[in-house]
């Protein structure tokens, strides 16, 4: 990788780093507990329905 492509990674990631930060500061009550537990049942649900559809279609390929 070239010394600008490193330059250039370098300065996306410490931008992103600042966006998230001032997200955060921003409003500090999106990582309370009550949201955080509900993101997380939220992203298991859809972590089951997205594995029985995989599994659906491996079984639908398989005949």
């Amino acid at each position: 990788m070239s010394t600008w492509a490193q330059i250039l990674w370098a300065l996306i990631a410490v931008f992103l780093i600042w966006f998230l930060y001032r997200g955060v500061k921003a409003s500090p009550d999106s990582f309370s507990r009550k949201n955080l537990s509900r993101s997380i049942f939220t992203f298991g649900v859809l972590a089951l329905i997205l594995i029985g559809f995989i599994a659906l279609l491996v079984v639908l390929l398989k005949y």
